[in-house]
């Protein structure tokens, strides 16, 4: 199935010997020039799928922490009702007793229907009765009963509410788990069918594609570079030239006809004038533009607002470097056993004491965000784009991940042209 490559070499060796003087026959031209497109589709194909298999864990994780977090609403929620019934029944008990002390002391007929026939009435008309005695006791009043017992109510109900919410979250993890467990045995399948008509092609199409997004990042970085450089310098003479201008001009003395004394312009407080400004504004001015070009620049790459370098990021390369050749596995976070993409992030800042979520989105959105073209080591570099995936930059081109399924914690280039953010933690 590869005889095309064998067609293409040996035509390029013809080509040589020959010293270029053949062309090469359009059939075949064709033939190869097919052939490179199927691979390029098939690169394409897979890394859609790898996108959706990052996608479902993305949705497994976020469901997983949202659940989290109702659950621990819901415990606040459940000591919250604890509390309001447990202060309930202490009210209730000191009404029972005000009634029992209204009865025993030959009062029963304040309470009306309450005690005359119980099984006709309801608990609205009970709560009314057992209040307006309390209130005639002076224990209680009506306003701290029912309030009381409208705070449970609602208390009761927002719980129920969460509690759904909860098994509606649960349902939501299974059923992104069950789609990536579906969508990684589909893309194992794939690779493997395509391997075994292409062979190393799609590798080697891979690699391709890499050193090209690498090769035009760097041209970025340099034109980058070279714009900042020109504002700092186009700044900095128009500085220059405001101080110069800014700087007094004398004229030629002449005599007065009056007077016969001689007079200059530029003097007095003119002169006073441009000696306060020669001796300082210019200069400072200068300094202070030169300063503002290069923030400028900067700023034009992100820069200026790019936070500085944790001074533990080393920790946290180092610490994802100890991972390597650790397995992928979905949704995991378990040195030494598996990993997926943002458990080895949040494993490696944690290690540099950096608390991160379990979830590459949520990384993204709980750290601060840094231009591509300032990306240094131990920044998290993301793609895709809602993001899916997320590994740890070493520097040079290269970064620390857990790929896939099948795979293991490894080094690979930077595919800059899928890069949707870098953030820095520390």
């Amino acid at each position: 199935m590869r005889r095309p490559s064998s067609i293409r070499c040996a035509v390029a060796v013809v080509i040589a010997l020959m010293g270029g003087s053949i062309a090469v026959h359009p059939a075949l031209a064709d033939t190869v020039g097919q052939q490179e497109q199927q691979v390029k589709d098939v690169v394409a194909a897979l890394d859609q799928m790898h996108q959706k298999v990052d996608q479902y864990n993305e949705e497994y994780l976020s469901a997983l922490n949202d659940q989290a977090a109702v659950e621990a609403d819901i415990a606040i929620s459940q000591q919250h009702i604890a509390e309001q019934q447990t202060q309930l029944d202490l009210l209730q008990g000191q009404l029972a007793n005000v009634a029992i002390e209204q009865f025993m002391g030959g009062g029963s007929g304040a309470f009306g229907p309450l005690f005359d026939d119980p099984a006709k009435i309801d608990d609205g008309l009970q709560r009314q009765h057992l209040s307006t005695v309390a209130v005639d006791a002076g224990s209680a009043s009506t306003d701290e009963y029912e309030t009381l017992l409208a705070d449970l109510t609602d208390a009761q109900q927002v719980l129920g509410k969460q509690q759904q919410r909860a098994v509606d979250l649960a349902d939501a993890a299974a059923s992104s788990k069950t789609k990536a467990v579906d969508a990684e045995a589909a893309l194992s399948e794939r690779l493997s069918q395509e391997k075994a008509k292409l062979g190393d092609l799609i590798a080697q199409e891979q690699q391709r594609q890499a050193d090209a997004a690498a090769a035009q990042y760097k041209q970025e970085q340099a034109a980058a570079a070279a714009n900042a450089a020109a504002a700092a310098a186009a700044k900095s003479a128009a500085a220059a030239k405001s101080a110069v201008a800014a700087k007094p001009t004398a004229t030629a003395s002449s005599d007065n006809p009056k007077t016969g004394k001689s007079t200059s312009t530029g003097s007095g407080n003119a002169g006073g004038s441009s000696s306060s400004s020669g001796s300082g504004t210019p200069a400072g001015s200068g300094s202070s533009d030169a300063g503002s070009a290069s923030g400028t620049g900067s700023s034009d790459s992100g820069a200026g607002n790019a936070p500085p370098v944790s001074s533990r990021a080393g920790v946290a390369v180092s610490a994802a470097a100890s991972q390597i050749g650790v397995p992928y596995q979905f949704a995991q976070a378990s040195p030494g056993v598996a990993f997926d993409c943002s458990g080895l992030t949040s494993y490696a800042w944690g290690q540099a004491g950096v608390s991160l979520p379990h979830q590459s989105a949520a990384q993204f959105a709980s750290t601060p965000h840094v231009p591509k073209d300032q990306a240094q080591p131990g920044d998290l570099i993301y793609y895709y784009a809602p993001i899916g995936h997320v590994g740890i930059y070493v520097g040079g081109g290269s970064m620390i991940h857990a790929p896939n399924t099948g795979s293991f914690v490894s080094y690979t280039t930077v595919r800059w042209d899928k890069v949707v953010g870098v953030s820095r933690p520390g």
